[in-house]
């Protein structure tokens, strides 16, 4: 299915920030992870801003295929599993939680979380970007 140009923008702006956050941490370990606090928040804002990149990319398919709306985030994700766009909704609601993690409950961020979410989680990214890519 072709889906607008905003769509597409949004995907390589993904791709784009993916590659910025594997740059940004490629040779940085937990502890170094834990002891810099601006690695931190740009680990905590570059992967909320891929999370919101994706939620918005979902509801504009979810718009463009008149099935909604929905009223959350993760309701996004499951429209999109039930319509075929996307394998599953799993993985994705995990994003969404994390973000609200970050955004309702940033005094409590444990940054070995972040970590390992920015190190070894990146691929669920680039499992969306494909599954819409191919949708």
């Amino acid at each position: 299915m072709e889906y607008s140009a905003v769509v597409h923008r949004k995907l390589a702006l993904l791709d784009k920030y993916l590659v910025q956050l594997q740059s940004q941490l490629e040779n940085v370990n937990i502890e170094a992870f834990k002891n810099d606090w601006v690695l931190q928040r740009m680990a905590e804002r570059v992967l909320q801003v891929m999370v919101e990149i994706v939620v918005d990319i979902a509801e504009r398919i979810i718009a463009f295929k008149d099935a909604g709306p929905v009223a959350t985030a993760a309701e996004a994700m499951e429209k999109l599993a039930e319509l075929g766009v996307i394998k599953s909704a799993a993985s994705y609601t995990n994003m969404v939680r994390f973000r609200n993690l970050i955004v309702h409950q940033y005094e409590e961020i444990d940054p070995a979380i972040v970590f390992d979410i920015a190190k070894n989680h990146l691929n669920a990214f680039r499992q969306f970007r494909d599954e819409i890519d191919l949708a």
